[in-house]
């Protein structure tokens, strides 16, 4: 595998960890170091989700919302893959960690992905999905601007984007940004009172994720 940035990674090896209800860890082991992911498998195969948080990294995602995905979406059909990276906030890292676990999503039988980014995640969703052809659909949350300019090149891969109205971290406005320079079919929701986690919307941004996800990936 190797992106614009010349940065080059094969991928060596798949080690299963532990099972804990239902979910299971697994590392991707790669020539730039080992890439650990929290798979929730649904019983058929063909349909994924993959989530990439922030910045920091992690498995959580804003306000719990990837383990709520994990926990959920596998009775609706739907596999959910949470990544997180090696090298945090190193963008080029992340991107090819995305670029490595997508690889990973394929060879177990994933036909159709979308990918779903917090913050500084959501621009590594963004340059993945116009990279990656079994990236279907992207969401973005409460995504920053740095990074994602190539997001006019996603289409005719739908773009959800959300933001809150409060955000203090990253302005709403970097959203508007990105929706404005995108090409349709494309969707925001900028969310009153809400800030960058997304906590006070949360039961709604579950909803509104989880039936685009369900819609995308018919």
């Amino acid at each position: 595998m190797k992106l614009d940035e010349g940065v080059t990674l094969r991928i060596t090896g798949v080690e299963p960890g532990d099972e804990i209800a239902g979910a299971r860890k697994i590392t991707i082991a790669t020539t730039r170091g080992a890439i650990p992911l929290v798979l929730h498998s649904a019983p058929e195969k063909g349909r994924a989700v993959l989530c990439v948080s922030g910045a920091m990294g992690g498995y959580d995602g804003p306000s719990m919302l990837y383990p709520r995905l994990g926990l959920e979406m596998p009775k609706r059909g739907l596999t959910v893959a949470r990544l997180d990276y090696r090298a945090p906030n190193e963008f080029g890292e992340c991107l090819v960690d995305a670029m490595a676990a997508l690889t990973f999503l394929g060879g177990i039988g994933n036909e159709r992905v979308a990918l779903m980014g917090h913050s500084f995640g959501g621009a590594v969703a963004i340059n993945a999905g116009t990279l990656s052809p079994l990236v279907t659909t992207v969401i973005a949350l409460s995504s920053q601007l740095a990074g994602a300019h190539v997001v006019g090149e996603l289409a005719p891969k739908p773009i959800l984007l959300i933001h809150g109205g409060a955000d203090t971290i990253l302005s709403h406005e970097s959203s508007q940004a990105l929706y404005d320079r995108a090409s349709e079919p494309k969707t925001i929701s900028i969310l009153p009172g809400v800030g960058h986690s997304l906590a006070e919307a949360s039961e709604e941004v579950f909803g509104t994720v989880s039936d685009w996800l369900m819609k995308q990936l018919h």
